[in-house]
């Protein structure tokens, strides 16, 4: 297998990390974006093992950082809290329409050995919705799997956006050392100006490509209730509801990833079965 690290850089020279992954010979492959959620990022816990797998199946995986992400010179921790602290949906946009952007365009690693006509998506949380919201967007794009994906982008409560317009600022976690993740109101601002374009249930309506979504149980970050609605608003014809029996949002897996679980080993299972059977059967000119 082929791993290469290199950057995208938007033109207000934010940049954006990424790695692909893809099997060692010349054979021409199907490209998988993979995308990461909420205060996540392309080498926490489960992803290097995901994107592994999927090159493994014969596919050249893609994953990202959001450019504000936080990640700085530690790849495997958010060390830039003043970063993160500027980060907004409108920035993650801008950074999913770079790399796609990128890739169309033939800008990118190993170009001569990707099929440019069929893309896969997989992403987890609002990673997942994103893929939702680009998948209807770009017709390349022809297949999608979300792991405990959001219905909607607004997440917070009305006290809590009260609280964070008078404060400027919205403290939502903290680092490994204890320093605080925040989040400036800048993020909430950007989401109500653009909730025409965050409509996750009305990208989902309008999808006509096999979407595979794919949940636990016991999700207590995104319930449940979130995927069956994803579910029912889909063309049902086209894709399928997988929920995975006793587990939560991030599959039994700690950051960093020691030892897998029963639980990751199916979602990863499910989501190659799925992109081999709805990517690699394409036919191709």
């Amino acid at each position: 297998m082929i791993e290469t690290d290199f950057s995208l850089t938007h033109p207000d020279s934010l940049k954006v990390s990424c790695t692909i992954r893809l099997p060692a010979g010349k054979q021409k492959l199907n490209p998988i974006i993979v995308g990461h959620g909420f205060r996540g990022f392309k080498d926490w816990g489960f992803f290097p093992y995901l994107c592994k797998h999927l090159s493994n199946a014969g596919f050249a995986v893609v994953s990202f950082n959001h450019a504000l992400s936080g990640i700085s010179n530690n790849l495997l921790e958010i060390d830039d809290i003043e970063s993160f602290s500027k980060n907004s949906t409108t920035q993650e946009l801008l950074d999913w329409r770079l790399v796609m952007d990128n890739l169309l365009w033939g800008d990118f690693p190993y170009i001569e050995r990707l099929r440019l006509n069929a893309l896969g998506i997989v992403g987890h949380s609002r990673g997942g919705s994103y893929g939702i919201l680009f998948s209807r967007q770009i017709v390349q794009i022809q297949s999608i799997v979300t792991w405990g994906a959001i219905k909607t982008f607004e997440r917070f409560d009305s006290a809590t956006c009260q609280q964070w317009k008078r404060e400027g600022i919205l403290r939502i976690g903290s680092t490994k050392q204890g320093r605080p993740l925040e989040l400036k109101v800048k993020a909430l601002e950007d989401l109500e100006n653009n909730l025409d374009q965050l409509d996750v249930i009305q990208a989902i309506r309008q999808l006509s490509i096999p979407a595979l979504i794919l949940h636990g149980r016991n999700d207590k970050v995104v319930s449940l209730s979130e995927a069956k609605q994803l579910w029912k608003c889909s063309d049902q014809k086209l894709s399928a509801f997988h929920i995975i029996e006793g587990s939560g949002h991030t599959f039994h897996t700690q950051h960093p990833l020691v030892i897998t679980s029963p639980a990751l080993k199916e979602a990863v299972d499910k989501t190659i079965s799925w992109f081999k059977n709805t990517l690699s059967s394409k036919k191709y000119l």
